[in-house]
């Protein structure tokens, strides 16, 4: 039986709870469709038309301050790229502040609603209110306002944000529907214990659960704010997932304990060094034949530069993602089998349809 949810009168949009207005509501929705129409639309054309203008002008790309000011002036002459940048940033600001002052008219409530699901099940919630946040994860990721790790609600925020962010994807889960029904298991079909690294709000975690009922699914997050929403969340589907705080560098489980371990979008938001501890960690936990799926943004190349390229390279600079440029030029799929995860297939459009699949070897 699905738990009430008594918070507010708007009910929610899938499991995501509804703003506390229908003029907010509009407005989210407002913010979505000029983001897809002026951002993702027109983005190769926008993206293969600044980087003729930065070649013309000699600049060439590197995650460095004195590109990104190379770039912005070069932009600045070219109206294109000019708006391109303004309308990302602009965008991003004001469709995160509207959401934020929606739920704050409710705020202690909400806050009151997660602290009173903490000790009640299905599933179980495990955090440290005394946790050290490493600088790395500190930093207003996406411009969110005090990061995911600085704000009792951020999970919240970030649920509505992601909605709006993803487009149609974000609405009623339907993106982490869809990653966990296309998701590899191993090739000997022995799925018992699953793992999601950086499961943020549990949206992939509770859809991994669904998928196989009878499975043990954890889920760790570095930020508790995210966790304890998480929980409160996944009650309120009435969906049993095991939720504990800790660093995907440093995770405590026993070596060889899970068949299936997943990640979505985790890589891009941590530095290099730490993602090759964190390769290294899935590694230990994965039990022989068990299977790691990462769902992250495609490697760069000098063929398909996507996030390499000039918009990634100041959607680093501008929408709080200082890591994404230094991971899709990282060489992942090396790492990936120099970490004992062995690729499935190295082919782009397969990756691109399955996320990398890897096998512990």
């Amino acid at each position: 039986m699905t738990l009430p949810n008594n918070l507010i009168d708007r009910g929610k949009v899938g499991n995501t709870p509804a703003l506390l207005s229908r003029a907010d509501e509009t407005y989210a929705d407002f913010m979505r469709d000029t983001r897809n129409l002026l951002l993702h639309e027109p983005f190769r054309q926008i993206s293969a038309l600044a980087e003729g203008e930065l070649k013309k002008n000699g600049v060439e790309l590197a995650l460095d301050h004195g590109v990104i000011d190379k770039v912005r002036e070069v932009s600045r002459n070219v109206p294109e790229m000019a708006t391109f940048l303004r309308v990302k940033r602009s965008a991003q600001e004001i469709y995160k502040q509207r959401i934020i002052e929606s739920y704050n008219t409710q705020k202690d409530d909400f806050i009151r609603k997660i602290e009173a699901a903490e000790k009640r099940g299905p599933g179980t919630l495990t955090y440290d209110p005394d946790f050290i946040y490493p600088a790395y994860a500190t930093v207003e990721i996406h411009i969110q306002p005090d990061g995911y790790t600085g704000h009792p609600l951020a999970g919240l925020y970030y649920d509505y944000g992601t909605s709006v962010f993803f487009g149609d994807g974000g609405k009623d889960d339907v993106l982490h529907k869809q990653l966990a029904a296309k998701c590899a298991t191993p090739k000997d079909g022995k799925v018992t214990r699953i793992l999601d690294v950086a499961t943020s709000i549990g949206q992939l975690a509770c859809e991994l659960k669904k998928r196989f009922p009878d499975a043990e699914v954890h889920g760790i997050d570095i930020s508790s704010a995210m966790l304890r929403y998480a929980h409160w969340r996944a009650l309120e589907q009435n969906t049993e997932i095991h939720l504990s705080q800790m660093a995907s560098e440093d995770m405590e489980f026993e070596n060889g304990s899970f068949d299936l371990i997943t990640s979505h979008l985790l890589f891009h938001e941590i530095p290099v060094p730490v993602i090759k501890k964190t390769l290294s960690e899935i590694r230990r936990l994965l039990r022989p034949g068990g299977t790691y799926v990462m769902f992250d943004f495609p490697t760069a190349t000098p063929q398909s530069p996507g996030y390499g390229g000039f918009a990634g390279l100041m959607d680093a600079a501008d929408n709080g993602e200082p890591y994404a440029y230094g991971f899709v030029k990282c060489g992942i799929e090396e790492l990936l089998e120099e970490a004992g995860l062995k690729l499935r297939s190295h082919d782009k459009a397969e990756i691109a349809k399955t996320g990398r699949v890897c096998d512990a070897v």
